[in-house]
């Protein structure tokens, strides 16, 4: 029978699978095809246009600053006073640096602390700041905090 399976036939198969090497070349040239468009344009020379007020990246320095809950300042790391912090972040905008300052603090840091941090730094010319924070589990609620609820409420509004 035509097109059917023999299964009392002991003749070798001597046909040739193709379906295997049709996926391996077809995988191939999906390879090639994506690999050559980084090629191509690693290969381009061309002339970039230039401005007056264009930043080089390689003069952005990123201040990594963490604040401890016993009130210790680290940068990059390291323990460093709020007066070495402002030499150290003088020192940056001296260079001619721009210096983005990436604030971690503790929950239990005291927000006076993380306001001072903000000041010293200020004061010496940075003034783009990043805090770093963690994300809410998935499904806590956009509108969530994580305040403790006030120990008492109020006595009594407030009169002008």
């Amino acid at each position: 029978m035509a097109g059917g399976a023999n299964l009392n036939d002991d003749d070798v198969i001597s046909d040739i699978n193709v379906t295997p090497f049709v996926d391996v070349v077809l995988v191939l040239l999906v390879i090639f095809m994506v690999t050559a468009g980084f090629i191509v344009n690693k290969g381009l020379k061309i002339q970039l246009p230039q401005a007056a007020t264009a930043e080089k990246l390689s003069l952005q320095r990123t201040f990594n600053v963490l604040l401890a809950t016993n009130g210790d300042i680290f940068l990059d790391g390291k323990p460093i006073s709020v007066d070495g912090l402002k030499s150290t972040g003088a020192e940056a905008k001296a260079k001619g640096e721009k210096v983005v300052a990436m604030i971690s603090a503790d929950k239990g840091v005291v927000y006076s602390t993380v306001v001072g941090v903000m000041d010293a730094l200020r004061q010496v010319g940075i003034s783009d700041f990043a805090f770093q924070l963690d994300a809410l589990p998935p499904g806590a609620g956009a509108g969530r905090t994580t305040m403790p609820p006030p120990s008492s409420p109020p006595s009594a509004p407030l009169q002008p």
